[in-house]
């Protein structure tokens, strides 16, 4: 069986054991500046793809047309060789 003193040790080095740890947890102010971070990385990010997609858009317009264009002197090409 065991003593008081004991048992208030067990309780002390349990305590002790818990304040260690947390005083390593985060803080409801450290999670938010973390969150705000987040959000201005991810509007951030979601500006640069929003250009990149239209300058996607414009080069993929721009080789369509060069295509058309391309296939366009070829026929023209091949009428003149086989006419």
């Amino acid at each position: 069986m065991t003593t008081i003193e004991e048992r208030m040790s067990m309780v002390e080095n349990e305590v002790s054991s818990i304040k260690a740890t947390l005083e390593h947890l985060a803080t409801k102010a450290d999670l938010r500046a973390g969150l705000a971070e987040v959000e201005s990385d991810i509007a951030r990010l979601d500006s640069k793809l929003e250009k990149s997609v239209s300058d996607l858009t414009w080069r993929m317009f721009g080789m369509l047309v060069g295509l058309m264009v391309a296939f366009g002197t070829l026929v023209a090409a091949a009428q003149t060789i086989f006419d």
